[in-house]
């Protein structure tokens, strides 16, 4: 097999940036081959070693197109696809001055044993297959679940946010060592954390143990709000102990709605944050939705949400993939699920709010050479599918979401 250009991909943009990610590979694997990032036909990259790559080019201006190209030496250049396109735009330069930025992470699955294998209609992980390889925690030094979280961490401090928001599936199997190996790991955070729970959190409580994720962690419960630059971020817990899907019953109903009363009267630009994707009861059916929030309740969450107009956005976990979803009954409100930071393409999302009542996203993918490698690995399980499952599109990665 002689040496190709692998998995390109255009991953993110901003107003003055591009973050491409690739390899240059033979039949055993990445090879030493020197390779350029070209825009607009300048090379403004340069890369060599025997690893994943991932570049980040700064220095673009904002709302302009630009042409992307990739070679590499004994290669031929990148062929252009749905991940990698011949051109791309910069996202327009902000209207309104920042007044706070901040970090996500999701579905950190501190102490999971492996990932990968056949995929079960319950979203369990089955045996190894032809197409369906697995690794395991314990094939590096470091477990995966570790270095994933503890690198992505190490990024968000030096992203210089004011705050992160965990938004669940912290502990693989809910129990008391895997919130201790990620208490530890949140240790390292230089700004404050704001931890709530998913449904991985508590299934301890399959196995007949009581453990209190929160009290372990150190963080109070949800629901919750956090002031952040006179935004209003409304953390809302959606499991049902003991099952894969979400719920939003009566108790939750009645605090979200006083929440959102307050913002709303105080015209408080507000982020709702929960783990489960709401349902429509039309496509309960398929996969992940068969694992989302309760088709009733999700009518429920839809009616509550469709009368507060300062409600910018909803963050999602749980899916483990990048997707923007709007639903008829809300309009245009954007419910956000943002990728796994465990496995690919393995990472968070990095959000600016601004004083106009905008705010932007970037899901960025966590660089270290461990992490690349790891994430890259991942990256073609399920018979090549998982690539497209999680990444999404770019449109759903980077974007602007501007005041109603």
């Amino acid at each position: 097999m002689p040496v190709e250009i692998r998995a390109p991909e255009l991953f993110g943009v901003t107003h003055t940036s591009a973050t491409i990610a690739f390899s240059v590979e033979d039949e055993h694997g990445p090879v030493a081959a020197r390779s350029r990032v070209r825009i607009d036909g300048e090379v403004r990259a340069e890369c060599d070693g025997d690893h994943a790559q991932l570049v980040h080019i700064e220095g673009l201006e904002p709302g302009r197109s630009y042409s992307l190209s990739i070679e590499a030496d004994s290669a031929q250049p990148a062929t252009p696809d749905a991940f990698l396109p011949e051109r791309f735009e910069t996202l327009a330069a902000p209207r309104a001055e920042a007044v706070a930025r901040f970090a996500t992470m999701n579905d950190l699955h501190f102490g999971e044993p492996r990932f990968g294998g056949t995929l079960l209609e319950n979203g369990d992980y089955g045996p190894d297959a032809p197409g369906f390889p697995s690794t395991h925690a314990g094939e590096t030094d470091v477990p995966y679940w570790r270095f994933m979280n503890d690198d992505a961490i190490a990024e968000i401090n030096a992203a210089d946010v004011d705050a992160t928001f965990i938004k669940g599936d912290i502990a693989d199997r809910g129990l008391p060592e895997q919130f201790g190996f990620a208490a530890e790991s949140f240790a390292r955070f230089e700004q404050p954390h704001h931890a709530f729970l998913g449904n991985h959190d508590y299934y301890a409580a399959l196995d007949g143990l009581e453990v209190d994720g929160y009290t372990l962690l150190g963080q109070p419960r949800a629901p919750r709000s956090v002031e952040l630059g006179g935004w209003q971020v409304i953390l809302l817990e959606t499991v049902e102990p003991g099952e894969h899907h979400g719920v939003f019953g009566e108790a939750r109903r009645a605090w979200l709605t006083q929440a959102l009363e307050a913002t709303r009267e105080s015209a408080t630009p507000t982020l709702i944050m929960m783990h489960h994707q709401p349902v429509p009861p039309q496509y309960a059916n398929s996969y992940p939705n068969n694992i989302g929030m309760e088709p009733a309740d999700s009518v429920a969450l839809f009616e509550l949400l469709a009368a507060h107009p300062q409600l910018r956005g909803v963050l999602i976990g749980h899916t483990h993939r990048n997707r923007v979803r709007r639903y008829a009954p809300t309009g245009s409100l954007p419910f956000i699920e943002v990728q796994c930071t465990k496995d690919y393409p393995g990472g968070f999302g990095h959000y600016t709010l601004y004083e106009d009542g905008s705010f932007r996203q970037e899901v960025r993918r966590t660089s270290s050479p461990r992490a690349l490698a790891h994430s890259t690995k991942c990256r073609d399980f399920f018979r090549g599918g998982y690539r497209s499952f999680s990444l999404g599109t770019l449109s759903e990665r980077s974007f602007h979401i501007a005041a109603s």
